[in-house]
């Protein structure tokens, strides 16, 4: 095998985890864990001592983007050519990688293949969808689950270490776009996330308006990194960014009729917001 896996651990459920690196330890070369200072990470390495484990350890939280490019920077030095990027708390089907390795040599402008994200509580649903195309070209995907180009993400310049934890993945998307790479979908693998613990159901006017919670500094990388890529990909956009932007305030006011922490998270939103209108390019 050629591929190797990583996860980016924080404060992990240990349960969950183990689920998870049980369900991708057959399937690659090894695993590589990067911890962004757990307060569990004592307990975390008892369970995990196999030899095919591979460990970055960082005293402080460097965020999702910097533990990615030690990831990659990672694949790079010992001759991988591609890495899956894994969640803490994803769970794998026994096939995944098969399954996405069947493309990698398809195109030399190949960037990314990803699978289908599916809610485990819905996977009896998502077992009987059906799909015209065993693949499609998608123009965003999340890290977790996607078999990543490792060369292509070093040659656009590795993740930006300055979105630290939210839109990481969608900025890499777009700019791996603009250097005219592909990202496609496998719409037969998939990867098992379970959506809901907090997620909010609501009634507005006619509509079921569902969104999930975030504290007031998630708010806040949320507002700021969506922001700064609307003004940073403007031609990559569909719809309009000025659409968005208003779209993001209506949605933003929409959620705080229904959240706790009403006046953090509205700082929070207004900071963000500055932030990403200000947020050198």
């Amino acid at each position: 095998m050629t591929v190797c896996a990583g996860i980016i651990l924080y404060n992990p459920n240990i349960e969950r985890l183990t689920e998870n690196v049980n369900a991708i330890l057959s399937q690659v070369s090894e695993v590589v864990f990067v911890d962004n200072a757990s307060n569990n990470l004592e307990e975390i390495r008892l369970h995990f001592t196999d030899r095919r484990f591979h460990w970055i350890i960082n005293d402080t939280n460097i965020g999702i983007s910097g533990a990615l490019n030690q990831l990659i920077n990672f694949a790079s030095d010992n001759s991988y050519q591609w890495i899956l990027t894994l969640d803490q708390d994803s769970v794998c089907e026994s096939h995944l990688v098969s399954e996405l390795e069947k493309y990698i040599h398809t195109d030399e402008k190949l960037a990314m293949v990803s699978p289908r994200i599916v809610d485990r509580t819905d996977l009896h649903l998502a077992n009987h969808e059906s799909y015209d195309a065993e693949t499609e070209d998608v123009t965003l995907c999340i890290t977790s689950g996607c078999l990543t180009n490792v060369m292509a993400v070093i040659e656009v310049g590795l993740f930006d270490e300055r979105l630290f934890i939210d839109s990481v993945d969608h900025e890499m998307c777009l700019r791996l776009r603009r250097a005219r790479y592909r990202i496609i979908r496998v719409n037969n693998a998939k990867l098992l996330q379970e959506f809901g613990q907090s997620t909010i159901k609501r009634k507005f006017l006619w509509k079921t308006v569902v969104f999930d919670f975030y504290p007031p500094i998630r708010v806040y990388y949320q507002t700021r990194n969506n922001l700064f890529l609307l003004r940073k990909y403007k031609k990559e956009y569909d719809p309009h960014p000025l659409y968005c932007k208003f779209h993001m305030i209506a949605i933003f006011a929409i959620r705080q009729l229904y959240e706790p922490q009403k006046i953090k998270r509205t700082l929070a939103f207004f900071r963000g917001y500055i932030s990403g209108l200000t947020m050198k390019i």
